[in-house]
């Protein structure tokens, strides 16, 4: 005999055969389990008995014969659950102990997807948002080619021009051209990911703002210099050092893995960028900390980077690799050009002026190099397809990186408000006693000023010991990577001077005084005021910049003491000849045009009497 059964889904009955009893079957209609359960005849009420007493019907009723034992319920929350079921779908609690998982605790916990559903997840969602928004990536080809191609013609003027004034214009231009590209990369790369965390899979209309972007891709590039310094520091260093030696390979390579760390976190870092307080993206220790329990989704996404980017990397090395001596020569001859445009336009305003004692510089009279513009054709195709590729692969690699931070939001620490701040009033705050008192503040900046001036002369002391063990090209490249640590000068002072005042704060006048003349003390009590006052973490970030140059300094200072292999010379070995490239520029055989115009491009040093 069938027996007909309702769908607690849909609400559909539906008959099925007496042999599927005490089964489960799907529903005809919507496809939902369903538990079949013997048919109950029930007995038909006389119409002449009398209705039953409530209380008597309530006596009476068998709870035990109403109850559905075939049925499963989780313990917890009551709801149906098939008995195949470990967890309930709904509470995750073990339906065989009624209590719920560790593992399920801290999986419910994060209150947001699973970490292990990004790396599935994202190839597919990030190809559906690129098709989604195909003309944004048509704007980024546009805006990357112009920019790009305005940033080469600027350089071009900027070496053909032989004065100074345009030759700052047309740099001025070059600089703000070419800050545009990673300008937009950091703009398309916060926006997509802002928009992935509010759970948004359609942008809004982007418009592209020129000076907007330039000011971003400086504050990008700062941020590559920022993470990058440390590791440069060593690496740079060296790699400068055996491209000096004629070893270019290895000191390409060198550079190159100086940037791997950056590389790394940066898509860690875009995240923090997007929030009110930013902070923690800009600070090496914090972000560092963040990669070391998100390690995997990091490689993760620059895996996915370096597959996409594969084609503009393809473009760009076949420009270096096929066309890079051709045009080295061309820009080459362009500098010669241009220096003997400026010699030749000193001499005649010397004898228009007839300015005594004028002496000629040494491109005076020569024959310009012929240009061969057709140099320029392959590898503009070569680059212009290289942006076309580019374009793509940017919305593509934001996509995934907005996918990142959906996934691991919890574990990131974004910041996503502001502390309230509670302002005292001035005589309040005297009232209490908070803060230090003018004579305190007098002592500290004396203090400091010591501090500074001894901090000073170590630096003083590290450049020469530099100096004296290599030679003035690696120290001119020393200064300019200590240019980019101390400069200004001030942020040094500020920051010695903030840890003294924490110092006297909090552990009297007497451990000031050792911080002054004993570095390594402050810079570890600063640490440790880092967690009561976020001010000092960034303090702290520019004495870990300060306190690792000082062991760089050292270490280079040992490593260049140290001959290459093969590189040793007897005591009595005859002085090395000048190299043959500055003996032909002397040579009337050469007036046609030099070995090398691009060392011949600077004035030659006036002759001392």
């Amino acid at each position: 005999m069938p027996i007909k059964v309702r769908c607690k889904e849909c609400n559909t009955s539906f008959s099925v055969k007496d042999e599927a009893e005490g089964k489960r079957v799907r529903c005809k209609e919507c496809g939902a389990p369903v538990k079949v359960t013997a048919a109950k005849q029930s007995k038909k009420r006389s119409r002449s008995s009398k209705p039953a007493d409530t209380d008597d019907f309530l006596a009476t009723l068998d709870i035990d014969k109403l109850e559905d034992k075939a049925a499963k319920i989780c313990p917890r929350c009551g709801q149906d659950v098939d008995e195949d079921d470990v967890e309930c779908s709904h509470c995750g609690v073990d339906l065989s102990t009624g209590r719920m998982s560790e593992a399920t605790r801290r999986k419910r916990k994060r209150k947001g997807p699973a970490v292990e559903e990004f790396y599935s997840k994202s190839w597919g969602d990030a190809f559906t948002f690129l098709k989604n928004h195909k003309g944004l990536a048509v704007k980024t080809f546009f805006y990357s080619f112009i920019a790009s191609t305005l940033f080469f013609c600027a350089v071009f003027m900027m070496m053909w021009c032989h004065r100074t004034p345009p030759r700052a214009f047309w740099g001025f231009i070059a600089f703000v051209s070419i800050m545009a590209i990673p300008g937009w990369i950091w703009f398309i790369q916060t926006e997509v990911v802002r928009y992935a965390l509010q759970k948004k899979d359609k942008l809004k209309r982007i418009n592209f703002d020129f000076f907007l972007c330039s000011a971003l891709g400086m504050k990008f590039i700062f941020w590559v210099v920022l993470f990058s310094l440390p590791a440069e520091a060593i690496l740079g260093t060296l790699g400068y050092y055996f491209i000096s030696n004629d070893s270019i390979p290895v000191g390409v390579i060198l550079i190159a893995a100086g940037f791997i760390p950056t590389f790394l976190m940066f898509p860690l870092a875009m995240p923090h960028m997007t929030m009110v307080d930013s902070t923690p993206g800009w600070l090496i220790h914090k972000l560092g900390k963040i990669f070391l329990n998100l390690a995997k989704p990091a490689i993760f996404w620059c895996f996915v980077f370096v597959v996409t980017s594969l084609p503009v990397i393809g473009c760009l090395a076949a420009i270096g690799a096929v066309y890079g001596n051709g045009l080295n020569d061309f820009f080459s001859n362009v500098q010669y050009n241009s220096a003997i445009a400026r010699d030749n336009g000193a001499k005649e305003y010397a004898e228009e002026n007839k300015i005594k004692g004028f002496e000629e510089g040494p491109f005076v009279g020569k024959t310009p190099a012929e240009i061969d513009a057709s140099i320029l054709i392959a590898p503009s195709i070569l680059w212009a397809l290289a942006c076309l590729f580019y374009a793509p692969s940017l919305i593509y690699n934001a996509r995934v990186n907005g996918l990142l931070a959906l996934h691991c939001k919890p574990d990131l620490g974004l910041i996503t408000k502001l502390s309230e701040t509670k302002y005292v009033s001035k005589a309040d705050s005297q009232k209490n006693g908070a803060g230090p008192t003018p004579a305190q503040l007098a002592i500290y900046g004396v203090l400091g000023g010591i501090g500074v001036w001894l901090f000073s002369f170590v630096i003083i002391m590290a450049f020469a010991s530099v100096a004296v063990a290599i030679n003035m090209n690696l120290l001119i490249f020393a200064l300019g990577l200590a240019a980019i640590l101390f400069t200004p000068p001030l942020i040094a002072a500020v920051c010695w001077i903030m840890t003294l005042i924490e110092l006297g704060k909090k552990d009297g006048a007497a451990k000031c005084v050792l911080g002054v003349f004993f570095a390594p003390y402050a810079y570890g009590k600063g640490w440790g005021y880092i967690k009561e006052n976020k001010q000092m973490g960034k303090v702290m970030l520019v004495w870990t910049l300060i306190i690792s140059y000082y062991v760089y300094a050292v270490a280079i200072n040992f490593i260049f003491n140290q001959p290459l292999p093969g590189s040793e010379r007897p005591e009595n070995a005859p002085a090395e000849p000048p190299p043959p490239a500055a003996a032909g520029a002397e040579d009337p055989a050469m007036e046609g045009g030099p070995a090398d115009p691009a060392m011949e491009a600077e004035p030659a040093e006036p002759a001392t009497p």
